[in-house]
């Protein structure tokens, strides 16, 4: 399963029809705080996470993600500076903001553990 966590609704829609219409399931999550709520509950293979978001922020999430002991791979996707986010968090992967819906799926499949794919 592939857990969006992004504030824009409108992009988490578009991002949940480009994963799915390659056949993956996905959830989504519109903050930090619910998305760590969504890790506990659903165990995800690979996050797609934005960096600038209400209640809790995806650097936020990042760490506590980590803190917690999870290793899930994490793409950063953000339009503000997703490569030095990536590189600052030690994130997996990261795309900027406007992206290609074939590039998003290509780098998240590439995440995904081979038993997930």
């Amino acid at each position: 399963m592939i857990l969006v966590v992004d504030d824009d609704a409108a992009l988490s829609r578009m991002l949940l029809l480009a994963l799915r219409g390659d056949g993956l399931d996905v959830a989504s999550a519109p903050n930090g705080q619910v998305a760590l709520e969504e890790v506990e509950e659903r165990h995800p293979d690979v996050i797609v996470l934005d960096l600038e978001m209400p209640v809790m922020d995806g650097r936020t999430f990042y760490r506590e993600l980590r803190a917690r002991g999870t290793d899930t791979p994490v793409l950063i996707l953000s339009a503000f500076e997703a490569r030095r986010g990536q590189r600052e968090l030690g994130a997996n992967a990261y795309l900027n903001k406007p992206f290609d819906p074939d590039d998003l799926v290509r780098e998240v499949r590439q995440l995904l553990p081979t038993c997930a794919a």
